[in-house]
């Protein structure tokens, strides 16, 4: 007997919370560190009539033009304060209706009525999404959320659109003005929202173009309209200077010519990540490709592409699987400089279209008659989720605090400064300073001894271990090449520094002469 509609919503939603239950008891990582535990914006009920009305736009503030995404957090904060479960447990939930959104667009695209094993094909679909690793970043970080936070509204646009009756009299205005506002967060969720208008688009060109009616132009039309409104107003009202951005993204490889010649083994290695979840990192880099050489790269994507365009002319479905899959891609292919050149949270909602392949593939109509071979290949993705889901609760691990993250980044991934950085801060937290100074001076190493924060830990290092004189050294050193460091709470403010490091760093500059005049001149 076949579960109803909302037996099997609950399925997903059960088995989604249960995999990814550990994730509520780990700590804050990464960039959550900083803009939770340090930064006050979120913490202060005054800021949301900033956010709301869109002033923060201009304001010189972390996410400042991801309105939605620092409602999101403000909200977090109201409840929960600097906690990290709370969050965590939002992100969690987040994803849950995530996963349900993606059942009921493939149901929208492929049917799931009918017959145990017709209903058993969303399902089983559905969860490639739910539990594939590469989703972990996303959910586990909180300051990643935005990428759920454009799935849910993309998906959610999708699924209100789909659902219009082509009998509703004059254009479904209701419909049309929730798809129209789910965009418009979507974008002020993040960038990658642009895609939340195409996916509408191709929705309606390759399944509703017949339908009468004025509904899917005055929608599609709205909704390209608001996002395009949101980004002028992103772009013409940005703050310049930044004291939070001073430094901006480069190019990988330094030029946009050499971005080019790169990304597509970035792509390759994203096709790689999505059949073969091994080696997920939180800090790619030229190490994380090395096996795809470019030619290779460009084989492998010309394959994927011919087999796409194929399977496409026989099944529409398809086509509209690609397009969710390579749309959410194209914001972050390197074409403008971004801060990370690649990374698993961009693969959030192109996995929502790798789900959509699964089940156009398990839903082909060559399997149909051939029951035995049907129930052997749904035997083997049942045993495929179950894998995942496996790799998935392991993949967490990694995200539950700093020194397991910056252990597993730096060990995939050893010429990256970042992984060694933190590593090292990671392992003076734990007070294993020996260790925290073998990988901070890798850190400096990896970035040509011209990174002050590197030289500053170093010397909080070294001062822990009474060595007092090489301590002022690298201190010394530190406020050379960056001499803002005299003034502790300013990074602080600017979001350069955390809270503790600050402490100590303020009390090693109280106990030594250096820096003494640069202290003077800032008031310190």
């Amino acid at each position: 007997m076949a579960l109803k509609p909302w037996q099997q919503a609950a399925l997903l939603a059960g088995i989604t919370f249960a995999v990814f239950s550990p994730t509520l008891s780990a700590d804050f990582v990464y960039d959550a560190r900083m803009q939770i535990l340090t930064g006050d914006f979120i913490h202060d009920w005054q800021n949301w009539p900033a956010v709301l009305s869109g002033r923060v736009l201009g304001m010189d503030v972390l996410d400042f033009n991801r309105p939605a995404m620092l409602a999101s957090l403000m909200l977090d904060a109201a409840a929960w304060g600097r906690s990290p479960f709370g969050y965590h447990l939002t992100s969690v939930l987040m994803h849950v209706g995530n996963v349900i959104l993606v059942w009921l667009v493939i149901r929208e695209v492929t049917g799931g009525e009918g017959e145990a094993e017709q209903v058993l094909t969303p399902l089983l679909a559905t969860l490639v999404f739910a539990v594939h690793p590469v989703v972990t970043e996303a959910v586990c970080e909180p300051t990643f959320r935005e990428d759920l936070l454009v799935a849910l509204c993309t998906l959610a646009a999708l699924v209100l659109a789909m659902r219009h009756d082509p009998a509703t009299p004059g254009f479904d205005t209701r419909r049309a003005i929730g798809c129209t506002g789910l965009c418009l967060v979507a974008i002020a969720s993040k960038e990658a929202g642009i895609v939340a208008p195409m996916l509408l688009a191709a929705s309606w060109w390759l399944f509703h173009r017949g339908e009468p009616g004025r509904f899917w132009a005055i929608t599609i039309g709205g909704a390209k309209l608001v996002v395009v409104a949101f980004l002028a107003a992103r772009f013409l009202l940005e703050p310049s200077p930044s004291s939070i951005f001073q430094s901006k993204p480069e190019y990988p490889g330094g030029s946009l010519t050499q971005a080019m010649l790169i990304e597509p083994r970035i792509l390759a290695l994203y096709a790689q990540l999505i059949l073969f979840p091994v080696n997920l990192c939180a800090d790619y880099g030229v190490a994380s490709v090395g096996h795809l050489q470019l030619p290779l790269a460009l084989v492998l994507l010309a394959t994927i592409c011919v087999a796409g365009v194929i399977a496409a002319r026989h099944d529409r479905r398809l086509l509209f699987a690609f397009c969710m899959i390579v749309l959410p891609l194209v914001p972050v292919a390197n074409l403008v400089p971004i801060y990370r050149a690649a990374a698993d949270r961009y693969l959030y909602l192109p996995m929502a279209g790798v789900a959509i392949v699964v089940a156009c593939l398990l839903d082909a109509p060559w399997l149909a008659g051939r029951e035995q071979l049907r129930q052997r290949i749904l035997a083997g993705c049942m045993a495929a989720v179950a894998a995942l889901g496996l790799v998935c609760i392991e993949r967490q691990a990694v995200w539950a605090n700093s020194l397991a993250l910056w252990s597993d980044a730096f060990r995939k991934n050893p010429t990256s400064y970042t992984s060694a950085a933190g590593l090292g801060e990671a392992f003076r937290e734990a007070g294993r300073l020996s260790e925290a100074e073998q990988f901070t001076r890798e850190a400096i190493r990896l970035s040509n001894g011209e990174r002050g924060d590197a030289w500053a830990t170093l010397a909080l290092i070294l001062d822990a271990e009474g060595r007092k004189t090489d301590a002022a050294a690298a201190l010394a050193k530190a406020l050379e090449l960056e001499p803002g460091l005299s003034d502790p709470d300013t990074k602080v403010k600017s979001l350069a520094m955390e809270r503790p490091m600050a402490e100590d760093l303020k009390r090693l500059l109280g106990t030594t002469k250096v820096g003494w005049p640069e202290r003077e001149k800032t008031g310190y």
